[in-house]
C-alpha cells in the first residue's frame, strides 16, 4: 500500500496533523515519511482512512485511533497529512 505524500497532495483539503487542536478529529490519508516509517505507524493502528481524535498537542502528539492512544513525536507528526472531519 503506497500512501506516500506525492500520491495524496492531490486532495486540496489536507493538512499537517501539526495543524490540529485538541479534540479535532480527522483521517490518516498519508505521510511524507519513509516506508519503514509508515509500517510502523500502521502497525500501531494508523492506517490508510482511519479516523483518530488529537488528544495533545506538542511533544509528543498523542492520538486516539479506535480504542488505542499512540504517542508520536513533533517531527514526525508534521509528515502526517490528514483530512480534517468537518464537525470536530
Amino acid at each position: 500500500m503506497d500512501l506516500s505524500v506525492n500520491r495524496v497532495t492531490q486532495d486540496q483539503q489536507l493538512i499537517d496533523l501539526t495543524r490540529l487542536s485538541v479534540g479535532s478529529r480527522a483521517r490518516f490519508r498519508g505521510t511524507g515519511l519513509a516506508q519503514s516509517d509508515l509500517q510502523l505507524l500502521e502497525a500501531l493502528g494508523l492506517t490508510e482512512d482511519s479516523r483518530f481524535r488529537v488528544c495533545q498537542t506538542g511533544d509528543p502528539w498523542i492520538v486516539q485511533v479506535r480504542s488505542t492512544r499512540i504517542g508520536i513525536a513533533e517531527a514526525v507528526a508534521r509528515q502526517i497529512r490528514v483530512l480534517p472531519d468537518e464537525a470536530s
